[in-house]
């Protein structure tokens, strides 16, 4: 999967966003969000990697089945992965720990601001 493949990808999911929060040109990062304001995916563009929000139970199995899978990056290790694009990660496998993360920040708010998001 190239980055705007993932663009692509990740703003397909309903209410999602995206941002470059930081603005000094060393960092190539584009962070996507669900319209809450919380992160699902934070991409390096020039190194060509992820950090997706994940279940816990995943991160260890994914890191022990993809050579293209470690430890986040500056991010809680128990519950993000690291992923490179282009790697041996099946771009399928990819699209659903990104839906994955999605679902997982979805789930975080209430029935209330689901719906007022109109994510239910």
């Amino acid at each position: 999967m190239n980055v705007e493949e993932l663009r692509d990808y990740c703003l397909s999911l309903h209410g999602a966003e995206e941002n470059a929060p930081w603005t000094e040109p060393k960092y190539q990062m584009l962070v996507t969000f669900v319209a809450g304001g919380k992160w699902f995916c934070l991409a390096d563009i020039d190194k060509k990697f992820i950090d997706v929000k994940c279940a816990p139970e995943q991160i260890v199995e994914m890191q022990e089945k993809y050579r293209g899978a470690f430890p986040a990056w500056h991010m809680n290790k128990n519950h993000w992965l690291g992923v490179e694009l282009e790697s041996d990660v099946p771009d399928d496998v990819i699209c659903q720990l990104l839906k994955g993360g999605y679902e997982l920040i979805v789930k975080s708010f209430s029935a209330k601001k689901r719906k007022e998001l109109g994510l239910m």
